[in-house]
């Protein structure tokens, strides 16, 4: 059995185990402990949902979905950088990253990038290696953007008075973007160094997952336009649904999308993070607690945050089940279809 094959089939058989079950019985204790701690109003909480202003929450969810096609830009453009010169469609590559964060929502332990590594290779005939390098580049390009745009937004949302709360997660998120950035400095530097610690075999995967990490960033001024525009999506998503339900985030405009972002771009750190599959549970404890900080509880504070989270998370798990039904009943493409260069070998 190859390595495709298992990520193939663990897919399916990861969502029925025992580890999976174990996470999403944590993720619906959060949310237990969610309703408990705040002595809400269930009652209160689900007809504010209902009186959301439906045609908000639907341009919310378009919005929502808007950020695929951002990201599928920025893949193809990383993917050509790390020499990859048929690269499939904005469209195929923008439903691959759908189709992983529709896996990240039924499975734990984010297997959703190395199916989406899987999915690229099966697609479009490109290493595992160098579509996992490009993925590694991705994450860490989003990291590095969110961490800065979080704490901009923080400053502009709090009007320059920082929450003590919030200085050690951001002094931490500060060290690992540096961290990170010394190790990709260290790596193009002492490219040769690794694979001296590695058995022969595996020289050749490590070439190319080195050069899919490092030659993704090529000339970053497209990934200046791509990055932003993937979570500004996010962003307004968030913004939508506090009009839709009345949620006052502040007096102007500017403030209104600075505690927006503070709230969507938290909530995904969170989410990110979280043991849970899709972080259920603690993307909506972060986003009440976001709202909290900046003054906004009650039934209208958690109803913004699971009217949210119908869109970021249970949405993906409906469109993404047709979408994954949809691409599994189409035929594979031909391993000799889809890519040019060296770099197109199956691992």
């Amino acid at each position: 059995m190859t390595s495709s094959d298992v990520i193939d089939t663990s897919l399916g058989r990861r969502f029925f185990n025992l580890r999976t079950l174990i996470s999403f019985v944590i993720a619906f204790a959060l949310l237990g402990f969610l309703f408990s701690r705040m002595q809400l109003d269930v009652g209160a909480t689900i007809g504010t949902m209902l009186r959301a202003d439906p045609l908000l929450f639907l341009l919310a969810l378009a919005v929502y979905y808007m950020t695929f096609i951002a990201r599928g830009l920025r893949w193809r453009y990383m993917l050509r950088n790390a020499g990859v010169e048929r690269t499939p469609s904005i469209v195929v590559l923008g439903t691959i990253t759908f189709l992983s964060w529709f896996a990240n929502c039924l499975v734990p332990a984010k297997l959703g990038d190395v199916y989406r590594a899987y999915l690229l290779k099966k697609r479009g005939a490109i290493s595992l290696s160098i579509a996992g390098g490009t993925i590694v580049a991705e994450r860490i390009v989003d990291f590095a953007f969110v961490l800065i745009l979080l704490g901009i937004s923080a400053v502009v949302a709090f009007r320059g008075s920082m929450p003590e709360e919030l200085v050690p997660y951001l002094e931490v998120g500060g060290a690992a973007v540096l961290l990170a950035g010394v190790g990709l400095l260290a790596l193009r530097r002492w490219e040769t160094l690794v694979p001296r610690f590695l058995p022969a075999r595996f020289h050749a995967i490590y070439e190319r997952f080195h050069v899919g990490t490092m030659s993704a960033f090529g000339s970053y001024h497209w990934l200046l336009l791509y990055t932003p525009l993937g979570w500004l999506a996010e962003i307004i998503r968030f913004w939508l649904i506090a009009q839709a339900v009345g949620l006052d985030l502040g007096g102007s405009l500017p403030r209104q999308l600075a505690a927006a972002t503070f709230i969507a771009l938290g909530s995904a750190l969170f989410t990110s993070a979280a043991p849970t599959p899709g972080g259920l549970g603690a993307a909506e404890l972060a986003i009440v607690a976001a709202l909290a900080l900046l003054g906004k509880t009650g039934e209208i504070a958690v109803a913004a945050a699971l009217l949210d989270r119908v869109i970021s998370y249970w949405s993906l798990i409906v469109f993404g089940l047709v979408a994954y039904l949809g691409w599994e009943s189409r035929a594979p493409v031909p391993a000799s279809v889809g890519a040019t260069t060296d770099y197109a070998r199956s691992d």
